[in-house]
């Protein structure tokens, strides 16, 4: 590792103790999960097992790695002395301590030095690490997103029609049974293509409706499957002036488009990232041109923690 890149870790090493020490909300957190005093001002093996709980809840490690806070405690013992802190092991502790938006800006930036795009937009296009809060999943992610395509379709009202989705994924661990398919604020139901079978709509608290795509066996760890679904939406709608895709962990090649009809066709468009998965604040906008059919279009070769798509004006 250069100099530079030792300096930068140590430098965000240092503020994650800070953090981990004086922030009330952060503290509090994994003294909870103190099981004796440790000698030092922190407890690795508390900061683990927290850790631990937000990779299993999120379905990043799978909860049958019972000895998984164990395992850990020499990886947050390095991170936090400024050995070995990589992007992952830094993107855990802003996701299981809740890190607040500008104290991760403030760690993502040390570590990262002037790697970074600002709005979280690498130069290989990937978008990283916009959103500014974890996302609530009402069901545990037990899957990773290998390759997604998204036609969102707009009527001639100017309001969302259906939306088109054609999804590889892979488990994480054995014996995943389904897709969990959060539906959009408005829509009122899956049709499922291929692939999958829909099974009856749930609801959870602090979320819209969620709809489980069975597959037709459990996948093993590592195995993948792909389907193809379509989410109607209720009539009369008021115009939307946005579509964003929104990945909680990490989601590998992404293709968006957004399909106008030809009698309202935007009058400015751009390409967008934001700070939250719904609602929050555009961090960057580019000038984003429709194609010969009336449609935008992006290809993303990933999108991780992040949230993006497109933004227009009528």
């Amino acid at each position: 590792m250069a100099a530079t890149e030792d300096a930068a870790v140590r430098a965000a090493a240092a503020l994650l103790r800070r953090f981990l020490t004086e922030r009330p909300s952060y503290r509090d957190r994994w003294e909870h999960h103190e099981l004796r005093r440790a000698g030092g001002p922190l407890s690795a093996s508390a900061i683990a097992r927290v850790l631990a709980l937000h990779l299993w809840e999120t379905g990043v490690r799978p909860d049958t790695e019972t000895d998984l806070a164990r395992r850990l405690k020499d990886r947050v013992h390095r991170a936090l002395a400024g050995e070995v802190l990589s992007r992952e092991t830094l993107e855990w502790f802003i996701g299981a301590f809740e890190v607040n938006g500008a104290d991760a800006s403030e760690l993502r930036a040390l570590w990262s030095g002037a790697d970074a795009v600002p709005g979280g937009e690498d130069a290989d296009g990937v978008v990283r690490h916009t959103l500014r809060l974890p996302q609530y999943l009402p069901l545990r992610q037990r899957h990773r997103t290998v390759a997604v395509f998204e036609r969102h379709i707009l009527g001639p009202d100017g309001a969302p029609l259906r939306h088109r989705t054609t999804r590889a994924l892979m488990a994480c661990e054995d014996g995943v049974t389904a897709f969990p398919c959060r539906l959009p604020e408005g829509a009122v139901g899956v049709t499922v293509l291929r692939g999958a079978r829909a099974r009856p709509l749930r609801e959870f608290p602090g979320s819209t409706p969620v709809v489980e795509l069975a597959f037709p066996a459990p996948l093993a760890a590592g195995q993948i499957a792909s389907l193809e679904y379509e989410v109607g939406y209720a009539p009369g709608r008021a115009p939307t002036t946005e579509y964003r895709r929104v990945a909680h962990a990490r989601a590998d090649n992404v293709d968006l488009v957004v399909e106008f009809a030809p009698a309202r066709r935007p009058a400015r468009l751009w390409w967008a990232t934001w700070d939250h998965h719904r609602g929050g604040t555009p961090l960057t906008e580019t000038p984003a041109a429709l194609s010969a059919d009336g449609s935008a279009h992006r290809f993303v070769p990933a999108l991780e923690h992040a949230a993006a798509g497109f933004r227009w004006a009528w």
